[in-house]
């Protein structure tokens, strides 16, 4: 909390712990808010030790007001906030960025032109798009250089991209190629249906999946990720070159040591009489 408290005194854009980490190889560690859109649950996932809280938009019903104050703690207590976005749509994309959001992560991601297009989101003008705001959020209400301004927000602002679907790995290559991506990310679920198995997460043709999109993030100097809920699973991958890994979600880890409470509590109950 003291580095936290003396970041709030300075007009700069916080850095990017999560961003530096996959850059110097290091593998990150994370879950997801997907129900549970309460400041409780940022601090239960710092307090864990996560690297990231992954706050997810697309299959939830989280505003923006719910996700700018997920954020605000996030950045507090000093652990990543990523948000997904439910579409690849600027006003997304631009508007969670705005609220602090230190990485942004973009679903259905199948050909390089919306790879490129994601990118341009990302970077002013003159390359891209992106409409300019030093927002209270990123600099703590302080203001900055504008050049200052704009080249931290380009080297801070995590992209990750997803690969979903059997085409985006048709043109793997040409998408990973493009300048400005820094995380694939493997959705395993939905790659199991559109491959045809739906589920079956340890099938041959999705382990040869996931081994392709780490040898192409390697090759083009990028880390490559995945979100899962078996926890075998993830580790297995982590070990195997997966640097970004999403374990499961706020409720599933919830339920689970629920779960383990109960049947440890009537073992004990049951043992003693």
């Amino acid at each position: 909390m003291v580095e936290s408290m003396d970041f709030l005194r300075k007009p700069m854009i916080k850095e990017n712990k999560v961003k530096s980490a996959l850059r110097s190889g290091k593998t990150i560690i994370g879950s997801e808010a997907s129900r549970f859109g309460v400041a409780d649950l940022v601090h239960i996932f710092a307090q864990s030790g996560f690297d990231f809280i992954f706050i997810d938009m697309e299959h939830t019903t989280f505003n923006l007001e719910t996700v700018a104050q997920m954020i605000q703690v996030s950045r507090l207590l000093d652990i990543t906030p990523i948000v997904r976005v439910p579409d690849a749509e600027y006003h997304l994309v631009a508007r969670v960025i705005d609220v602090g959001a230190q990485g942004v992560m973009i679903p259905r991601m199948n050909t390089p032109k919306q790879v490129e297009e994601i990118v341009s989101w990302l970077r002013y003008p003159p390359n891209g798009i992106r409409g300019y705001a030093q927002t209270s959020h990123q600099t703590n209400y302080k203001a900055l250089p504008t050049e200052d301004f704009i080249a931290a927000m380009e080297r801070e602002t995590l992209l990750l991209i997803q690969i979903e679907r059997k085409v985006a790995l048709d043109h793997l290559d040409e998408i990973l190629s493009i300048s400005g991506v820094d995380v694939a990310v493997l959705g395993i679920m939905d790659l199991s249906v559109d491959l045809g198995i739906p589920g079956q997460i340890n099938h041959p043709l999705m382990t040869e999946s996931i081994e392709r999109v780490i040898s192409v993030s390697q090759r083009y100097g990028i880390s490559s990720g995945m979100i899962a809920g078996d926890l075998e699973f993830v580790l297995d991958w982590g070990l195997k070159g997966i640097r970004f890994l999403s374990y499961a979600t706020g409720e599933r880890i919830l339920l689970d040591a629920a779960t383990q409470s109960v049947q440890q509590l009537r073992t004990a109950v049951k043992d003693s009489v």
